[in-house]
C-alpha cells in the first residue's frame, strides 16, 4: 500500500514537472529587434531663421519586433556624414513612429553637431528601436541629406541709427553694436541718398541718451546737429562713446585668393540692397580665399579655426575643397554677427 502510494505522488510530481516544461517552451524569449524602415520628406533643404517656426523634416519608420508583446522605444539619430554615427545628437521619439523637426530645432542640432553656417554639408540620420538596456537595439536604413544651417546671431549692446534715409524712426532704424561692450561701436549700413543725416540713440526710441555732432568726428552727448554724409553707398560706422568720437568709411568688397584666380587683384561683389548682402557667383578652383573691403588689406576678413562659418578679422583663409560654380554671400549687415556662405551650384 505504502509503495503504491509513493508511486502515485513520484508520478504526480513527474505530470508537475511536464506540465511545467510545456509551459516554459511556450514562452518567448526576446530576440534580436527587427530593423525599421526609415523615410524622410525631403533630402536637401536649405535652413532659413526666417521660417523658424516651420516643419523642416519629417522622418516616419516602421515598427520594430523583438519577438514579444514590448514597449518599443524609438530615438533618432542624427550624425555628420562619414563619422559613422561615432558621436551622435539622439532625439527621443517615444512609440511614436513619426518625428518632425522645425527649422529651428533642426539648426540647433546640427551646429552643436558642428556644421558651418551657410555652407551645405552632408547629415546622417538612423532610428534607434530599443526595449531595454539589456537587449541590443535595432537600427533603421541611414538616410544621407543635404543640410545648409543659419547663423544664430548674437544679441550685444548697441546703438540705433535713425536718420533721412529712413524715416528717423529709431524703432526700425540699423544697428551698430559693441561686441566687448566696452562703449566702441560698429556696424555697416548702406546710405541710399546722395545726401544722409542721421543721428545715434541708445535706445528704439528718443527718450534715452542720444548722440549727434558738435564738430566734424565729434559726438555731442545728449544732442548736438545732424551728422551729413555725403555720397550714397555701404557705410563702415564706428562710434566710441567715452571719447564722444565717430568715423565712416565708404566701402565696396571682393574677394580675393588663389581660389578666385589670384592673390594679387580682388574679384568684386556686388551689393543687394533688398538682402543687404554682397553677392557673386563665380567659378572657382580648389584652393582658398578671403573677403576685402576697398581692396585694402587693411579690411579683411577671413574664417575662424576650426571654420565655423562666423567671420573674423584678419582670420583665416577660407577654403574650396573643388573646383565648380559657385554662390559666395559676404554678410555684414547684422553688427557683431558678420558671417558668409558659400554654395555649389
Amino acid at each position: 500500500m505504502k509503495s503504491i502510494f509513493m508511486n502515485t505522488i513520484a508520478y504526480s510530481m513527474f505530470l508537475l514537472m511536464f506540465v511545467s516544461c510545456k509551459k516554459d517552451e511556450t514562452q518567448v524569449v526576446a530576440g534580436n529587434g527587427t530593423a525599421p524602415t526609415l523615410t524622410v520628406n525631403t533630402q536637401s533643404i536649405i535652413l532659413d531663421e526666417i521660417n523658424a517656426d516651420e516643419t523642416a523634416l519629417n522622418f516616419t519608420w516602421t515598427a520594430s519586433s523583438f519577438g514579444f508583446k514590448a514597449g518599443v522605444s524609438y530615438a533618432v539619430e542624427l550624425d555628420l556624414g562619414g563619422n559613422n554615427f561615432k558621436s551622435p545628437k539622439e532625439v527621443a521619439g517615444g512609440a511614436q513612429l513619426n518625428r518632425e523637426f522645425t527649422v529651428a530645432d533642426l539648426n540647433s542640432l546640427i551646429n552643436q553637431l558642428g556644421m558651418t553656417p551657410g555652407v551645405s554639408a552632408e547629415l546622417e540620420v538612423r532610428v534607434k528601436a530599443s526595449i531595454s538596456d539589456k537587449y541590443a537595439p535595432a537600427y533603421s536604413n541611414v538616410i544621407k541629406l543635404q543640410v545648409t544651417p543659419y547663423l544664430v546671431e548674437i544679441s550685444y549692446p548697441s546703438l540705433y541709427v535713425p536718420g533721412s534715409f529712413q524715416g528717423w524712426d529709431p524703432a526700425t532704424a540699423p544697428k551698430i553694436s559693441s561686441v566687448e561692450d566696452n562703449g566702441i561701436y560698429e556696424g555697416y549700413i548702406y546710405l541710399k541718398d546722395a545726401e544722409n543725416t542721421f543721428k545715434f540713440t541708445s535706445a528704439p526710441n528718443w527718450d534715452n541718451v542720444n548722440y549727434g555732432e558738435s564738430s566734424p568726428g565729434k559726438l555731442n552727448e545728449g544732442g548736438g546737429e545732424n551728422i551729413t554724409i555725403k555720397g550714397a553707398g555701404y557705410y563702415l560706422l564706428k562710434v566710441d562713446t567715452k571719447k564722444l568720437t565717430y568715423s565712416a568709411v565708404k566701402t565696396t568688397w571682393g574677394i580675393i585668393g588663389d581660389a578666385t584666380g589670384s592673390w594679387d587683384a580682388d574679384t568684386p561683389l556686388t551689393y543687394d540692397a533688398v538682402s543687404g548682402n554682397w553677392t557673386i557667383t563665380k567659378n572657382l578652383s580648389a584652393g582658398a580665399f578671403k573677403f576685402r573691403g576697398n581692396a585694402d588689406w587693411d579690411m579683411n576678413f577671413g574664417d575662424n579655426k576650426p571654420a565655423d562659418g562666423k567671420l573674423k578679422s584678419n582670420g583665416e583663409n577660407i577654403p574650396i575643397a573643388a573646383a565648380g560654380s559657385y554662390r559666395v554671400t559676404l554678410k555684414l549687415s547684422t553688427p557683431g554677427n558678420y558671417s558668409y556662405s558659400i554654395e555649389k551650384l
